[in-house]
């Protein structure tokens, strides 16, 4: 039996047996009746039974009727390939009419139980389009429209708080969810239920999204005839955002620098198309590092400049913003070294769609045509199996043309054996390896890996060791729906990589053009930051993103540990939020007295104006052992409005993704104020990046 005839059977069954609980009921009361001593009843209690059977006929007619009704709602095109069964709900047989002028026959008297029955109000159209499809989600879920168990329990309605009487977070999730709701935009639940069902997952767990009309550039799936957004089945790892921590019992705080970029241009991608953000899939440090900023160059030989701005916090008035600010050597074109660059392409089904290897297609294109004769590009293609599709080819003339000859005959088509592919990337590169130049594998995906090598750890473990032997890694992700966003990032954090996000043309450029040219040429390996707080000045801290990068204390100066790389031109952008000492702030709870330790109030500080001291570990790229850098942080904090419209904009970002992870602390924060933030930035905006962020961030509000 089909799973469509099996919910409607279900349906009538269950249908069937309240059916007969009612009759159950009427019973009982009648005989309770006939036991009971006889008393006189009025008129108005004679008539009450009638009322009330009345009303349980007309009920059951009702949903007889809807159900009918229902059939045809699900049906689809008689001529509809065979192969679309799983897009779609087939047709569902209707069910006869019941007989009307036999349901509405009155049942025998029965005593009225509870209040008078009143008429329902009239309501306009709009709430009874709603409640119409709130019925038939409920048939679906086994839940009624009204909160109804399927066993025909009474839920008690819940209370609607005012607004204005809304504490402010709940506030704002209330205006959020009114938003959606006018916006007709599906929420969470409804989304990934769907997908279900469109999967041909258990079809009672169905829940209807509210559709809209479908964009010019997307395709509709048209249930009932107009598109819909669905939930996102992308797989994003987990992430613990740093707590408030005191410099007494935590004086250092020691992470991995991150230039990846990935977070922001799928955010940017899930909120235009008016999908429900993961908390996970917003990585903080991935947002702020997207931006282009005009940070001072770094002077002579030295691969980078660190500098550090103190400030007072946009959002919190009484505490202090610290910016951590790094910028890369710029290498000239000409100048930079010779590239051993072998991409390793997904052509699996998953890739077909016009955001995946068309668009990959057409971005390499363009880098092919950048590239010169140092430089040698081979390409792996993987998809049940893997395969050579250019073998290693010096890009003068002749070979840019044999190159673009075998984009060209890329498609799509198969399961998806990332492992295999990759490990006969690796092999390729190392054949050709240039001791005095770039090598790097490439990898562009949905991240889709679902055959052969497929386990996270060995895959990490397969890219650490060919890092080791002088390979590198970097990964493009593309398209929606089944991201593995957490593979990815994985693989790129131990494979000296870095891991970027294409959502458009656009952004194919931006990357292909400036990211991953500057990404060719790293000028600083395993680099590392530690910070020293001093508890004099500062009562707590807490780092803001890198979530995923901290590192152990002690690994600071520990050359084995891997860390992330800088390449040429490259900005890195981090940021503590401080709360001096003196302020009455409730970040950092109360904890018992150390039975073998002094009360805080006694130990011994070190006099200094110092609010902290910034240390940075890196590593030449071909060297093995680090150097330090040391800087220490005083003076007073200016005033965020002050410290310019890089300070500004970074900041704004960083608020921006702190209240996608619904960051307790800044939800009383409006989208007003991340707007206030980085409005003046648009002054200095070439790229007009800053002009799409608030674009983004006012469609939020």
């Amino acid at each position: 039996m089909k799973p469509e005839d099996q919910l409607m059977d279900a349906l009538l069954k269950e249908q069937a047996k309240k059916r007969e609980a009612d009759e159950a009921l009427l019973e009982g009361v009648e005989k309770a009746l006939d036991e009971a001593p006889e008393k006189k009843v009025s008129p108005w209690r004679r008539a009450m039974p009638l009322s009330i059977a009345a009303l349980l006929a007309l009920t059951i007619a009702g949903v007889m009727m809807r159900k009918q009704d229902f059939a045809p709602q699900l049906a689809v095109n008689d001529e509809a390939p065979a192969n679309e069964v799983g897009e779609r709900i087939s047709r569902i047989p209707a069910t006869p009419k019941p007989d009307l002028e036999k349901a509405m026959k009155p049942a025998d008297p029965a005593p009225l139980i509870g209040a008078e029955v009143q008429a329902p109000a009239a309501s306009p159209p709009a709430a009874e389009a709603s409640r119409e499809q709130a019925a038939i989600e409920a048939r679906l879920t086994g839940m009624s429209a009204d909160g109804l168990a399927a066993k025909g329990e009474v839920q008690p309605a819940p209370t609607e708080v005012p607004l204005a009487k809304q504490p402010a977070p709940a506030r704002e999730m209330t205006l959020t969810r009114q938003k959606k709701v006018a916006g007709n935009q599906p929420t969470e639940a409804d989304a990934s239920l769907m997908e279900g069902a469109r999967r041909g997952i258990d079809p009672r767990g169905l829940s209807l999204p509210v559709p809209r009309p479908p964009r010019p550039d997307e395709a509709s799936d048209d249930l009932f005839g107009g598109g819909f957004v669905f939930g996102d089945e992308s797989d994003y790892a987990p992430l613990v955002d740093q707590p408030w921590k005191s410099p007494w019992q935590d004086a250092l705080s020691t992470f991995s620098i991150d230039v990846d970029t990935a977070s922001y241009s799928n955010l940017r991608r899930m909120i235009r198309e008016g999908r429900n953000i993961q908390p996970d899939a917003v990585r903080i440090e991935e947002l702020v590092n997207y931006f282009d900023f005009q940070y001072p160059a770094p002077e002579g030989d030295n691969p980078f400049r660190v500098q550090s701005v103190l400030a007072s916090c946009p959002w919190q008035e009484d505490h202090l913003l610290a910016r951590v600010a790094i910028k890369g050597r710029e290498i000239e074109k000409n100048a930079r070294p010779a590239s051993n660059l072998v991409f390793l392409i997904d052509v699996s089904g998953s890739m077909q769609s016009p955001d995946k290897l068309p668009m990959l297609k057409r971005a390499m294109q363009v880098l092919i045509e950048e590239l010169d004769e140092r430089d040698r590009v081979g390409m792996v293609v993987y998809a049940g199996t893997e395969g050579v599709v250019l073998p290693p080819t010096r890009l003068d003339q002749e070979g840019k043309s044999k190159a673009i000859a075998a984009l060209a005959k890329l498609e799509a088509g198969g399961s998806t054996n990332g492992g295999a592919g990759l490990t006969r990337a690796y092999e390729m590169a190392l054949e050709n390896l240039q001791e005095e130049g770039v090598n790097r594998v490439i990898l562009a995906s949905d991240g889709d890996f679902n055959v052969g090598t497929t386990g996270q750890g060995e895959l990490v473990r397969l890219v650490k060791e060919r890092a080791a032997k002088g390979v590198s890694l970097s990964v493009l992700g593309f398209g929606t729906g089944n991201l593995n966003d957490a593979m990815m990032e994985a693989i790129t954090n131990d494979g000296n990589g870095n891991y970027f996000y294409v959502d458009s043309d656009r952004e194919a450029k931006r990357v292909f053009l400036d990211k991953l040219s500057g990404t060719l040429v790293t000028i600083a390996k395993d680099v590392k930051i530690q910070v020293e707080f001093n508890p004099g000045k500062v009562k707590a801290y807490r780092l803001i993103g890198y979530a995923n990068r901290v590192l152990r204390d002690q690994d600071f100066n520990n050359d084995k540990v891997d860390a992330g790389d800088i390449g040429a031109g490259h900005t890195v952008t981090a940021f503590y939020e401080i709360v001096p000492v003196g302020v009455n702030s409730p970040t950092v709870g109360e904890v018992d007295g150390l039975r073998y330790q002094r009360p805080e109030g006694r130990k011994e500080l070190v006099e200094s104006d110092d609010w902290f001291t910034l240390k940075l570990r890196y590593k030449h790229p071909k060297g093995d052992k680090s150097r330090l850098i040391e800087t220490p942080v005083k003076g007073g904090a200016q005033a965020w409005e002050e410290a310019g419209n890089d300070f500004r904009l970074a900041s704004a970002v960083a608020l921006f993704g702190m209240k996608l992870r619904h960051m307790e602390d800044v939800a009383a924060v409006s989208w007003d104020r991340v707007v206030e933030i980085a409005q003046p930035t648009l002054a200095e905006d070439p790229k007009e990046q800053r002009a799409e962020f608030l674009e983004l961030v006012k469609s939020l509000k």
